[in-house]
């Protein structure tokens, strides 16, 4: 039998040194979200359908790996985190004290049309903060989005944001049930308008032209939000709650130095949403590269009490295609000096000492054990790996304790002892 090696469509295998960018931005990440205050969570890859059935919207719950497991139990590959993270929250951490800051990483799957910056296995990195339904909280990942990005040397982004609390809100007004109303949602954030207002404008007759107008507002100051929504004649609950949320959100990013607009027609892809809901864009780079949104009854929708909540997830692949659009992909990795450290002698002992003070200065060292005559061959595959030195430790090194540190870049060599290799000086 004949067994395929090319990976399943839509799934690619990430080899260096692609894969030590993806181990980099999990890492920097991880260290930003604990400096806020956030604890990681490791959740499941394989979760039940319903998690995700109950409040996922039409987008994912239709692209959803959803399968029976030999016991009967439908269950699926978990399509996102958030409904996930809010189960696993439910079932251990409702005593503790509130706020809960969890922050994650990991792969999701979608079966979807694999194009440029999309797959059907892709890798995210987020965080979830339950239990504060002030805007502080929703403000704060903005803040550690801010940090992440200059973590890794990301400049050019800008948030899009909206309250989709709003939308919701007449279209509540309408009487519009609310599994027409995600589909609704769904059709707009598809940008298939005109077939949304034809749902809507069954249940609200002329008045769905004031939806139509809501979705083409777009703002890129207080003021002209203030001035667009007063053209529109919303009901004032909405003025005094979403509206008002909103310009809060707007003016505090601003003032941080954000750049940020609000853009009505932007609604995403997720139904559980309430509040707050944002995108993060890279100019000429026509993909969201991560986004988010408050959530404040999906404990409830899940089976819990309601406990507010806002969350976000940023795409690992789509952030290393934002920084190489930028130039600065190649930075985000810092070099480490490479030696292949050539034994001629079988003294394991005294070749791990030596391995091993250079690798506490951070020098990469491989190490291989070969005879004589195969050391300039060595030498000439380490020049052809990109490694920066080759180390030789042979009968004579042995003897004196030393080794012997040629640099493939000049060509100098000097032996120095085994000792000093703790200081990387040593190396240049």
């Amino acid at each position: 039998m004949r067994v395929p090696l090319d990976p399943a469509r839509g799934t690619r295998d990430i080899l260096p040194p692609v894969s030590e960018y993806y181990q980099q931005l999990v890492s920097k990440f991880s260290e930003i979200a604990e400096l806020y205050g956030y604890r990681l969570t490791i959740i499941p890859t394989i979760e039940h359908f319903e998690i995700y059935e109950a409040k996922s919207g039409p987008g994912i719950s239709k692209s959803m790996y959803v399968f029976q497991d030999k016991a009967g139990r439908t269950i699926c590959l978990r399509p996102e985190f958030t409904a996930s993270v809010v189960r696993a929250y439910l079932r251990h951490l409702t005593a503790r004290p509130k706020p809960v800051k969890l922050y994650y990483y990991g792969q999701v799957f979608r079966y979807e049309e694999p194009q440029l910056g999309r797959y059907r296995e892709f890798y995210q990195v987020g965080a979830e903060y339950i239990g504060e339904p002030r805007v502080y909280a929703d403000i704060e990942l903005f803040q550690l989005i801010r940090d992440y990005y200059e973590a890794i040397g990301l400049s050019g982004y800008a948030f899009r944001i909206n309250d989709i609390s709003i939308a919701r809100g007449l279209l509540t007004r309408w009487r519009i049930p609310e599994e027409v109303q995600d589909e609704v949602l769904h059709l707009v954030d598809r940008g298939e308008i005109g077939r949304a207002l034809e749902v809507v404008g069954g249940y609200a007759g002329p008045e769905a032209s004031l939806l139509e107008s809501l979705l083409g507002v777009r703002a890129e100051s207080p003021e002209e939000l203030r001035t667009e929504v007063g053209r529109l004649g919303l009901p004032q609950e909405l003025l005094s709650t979403g509206v008002s949320r909103l310009l809060e959100i707007f003016e505090a990013l601003l003032n941080l130095g954000l750049r940020v607009y609000v853009d009505f027609r932007l609604v995403r892809g997720l139904a559980y949403y309430t509040g707050t809901i944002f995108e993060i864009s890279i100019p000429g780079f026509n993909l969201s590269i991560g986004g988010g949104g408050r959530y404040d009854t999906l404990s409830r929708i899940l089976g819990g009490a309601e406990v507010p909540a806002v969350g976000f997830s940023l795409g690992v692949e789509r952030t290393l295609l934002a920084l190489e659009s930028e130039g600065v992909l190649k930075d985000l990795v810092k070099p480490r000096p490479r030696t292949m450290l050539i034994s001629l002698v079988s003294d394991v002992v005294f070749v791990d000492r030596v391995a091993s003070r250079m690798r506490g200065s951070g020098v990469v060292v491989d190490v291989r054990y070969a005879q004589k005559h195969r050391l300039s061959d060595l030498v000439g595959q380490a020049a052809r790996m990109g490694y920066d030195y080759v180390a030789i430790v042979g009968e004579a090194e042995l003897r004196d304790g030393r080794v012997t540190v040629k640099c493939l870049k000049t060509g100098t060599q000097r032996t120095v002892s085994a000792e000093s290799l703790g200081d990387p000086r040593e190396l240049y």
